[in-house]
């Protein structure tokens, strides 16, 4: 059994290096296309903060802790997003075009070459040591738990990395977009909906008062279903502009941590841990009513 905890040891601290040299990989290469190719500055902004962010993280998953590689996953796959789906040339106008259109301009990329393996590569690293971790330090019902906390909060990747990091041009077509559907002053919708699904990813990712960014999640998926009229479409996703099935299943997943919390690998456990907290009668409050 000792053997092969230390086996687990030095797989867990032989990854954890890899891990840190394919993230300098991805942000060197990050680095370059910002410096070389004519990216806007909202791009570069956003793709600059993250890849800082990714450093960190990769550097932080060295001391190993569930939260470290959370944090990792999140960073990791925010990084991958942006340059997946950047698009240096953007067609002169976008007048005209029809939502499923616009939609396939935002979410298509061509992206930079390579990028999307790379963040593949990035990820599938991350995803081991979670195993590794899991398999030497918590019980599987905990690991599973926080496995698909962590999963449907990376699901909001996408959604926020498009809504309000892309740049203008993304912003631009998801304003046309919301307006398209009759909703009233669009871009701040746009911003309003990037923010609350930027909350929900990094909430949910990290179990960071859990059970109110949740339940802002869930709530916010049901709309979005209900402002898209996809409850009069029908319910099969499959369905031409898509019923509710994939929305509403996503909103129930994400609700069940509304009611379960973060669980004992969040960082909303490490806060009921901490004696800083302890000490304080109104976080112990708060902690009561959030964690």
């Amino acid at each position: 059994m000792l053997t092969n905890v230390i086996g687990i040891d030095n797989a867990e601290r032989w990854l954890s290096r890899v891990t840190v040299a394919v993230a300098l990989i991805v942000i060197g290469y990050g680095s370059s296309v910002l410096l070389r190719q004519p990216v806007t500055a909202w791009f570069a902004a956003s793709a600059a903060i993250w890849m800082a962010l990714l450093l960190i993280c990769a550097l932080w998953n060295l001391r190993g802790s569930f939260t470290a590689i959370a944090a990792l996953a999140l960073a990791t796959a925010v990084v991958a997003r942006l340059f997946s789906i950047l698009r240096l040339n953007p067609p002169a106008s976008i007048t005209g075009l029809t939502p499923q259109d616009l939609d396939l301009l935002v979410a298509t990329g061509p992206g930079v070459p390579g990028f999307e393996l790379l963040g593949w590569l990035l990820g599938a690293l991350v995803f081991v040591q979670f195993i590794l971790r899991a398999a030497r330090e918590s019980s599987r019902s905990d690991a599973a738990l926080t496995f698909i906390r962590v999963y449907v909060g990376l699901m909001f990747v996408p959604h926020f990395g498009s809504h309000i990091l892309g740049g203008p041009f993304q912003f631009n077509i998801y304003t046309l977009y919301f307006a398209s559907l009759g909703l009233h002053l669009p871009a701040a919708q746009v911003a309003l909906a990037g923010s609350v699904e930027l909350i929900t990813a990094i909430g949910l990712v990290l179990g960071l008062f859990t059970r109110p960014v949740a339940l802002l999640g869930s709530v916010y998926l049901l709309m979005s279903m209900l402002w898209g009229g996809h409850f009069q479409i029908g319910y099969v996703w499959a369905l031409p502009e898509g019923g509710y099935e994939f929305g509403v299943f996503w909103a129930l997943m994400v609700a069940v941590f509304a009611a379960i919390g973060g669980g004992p690998l969040s960082l909303d456990n490490t806060l009921r841990q901490s004696d800083f907290q302890n000490r304080w009668p109104r976080l112990r409050a708060a902690r009561l009513l959030f964690l």
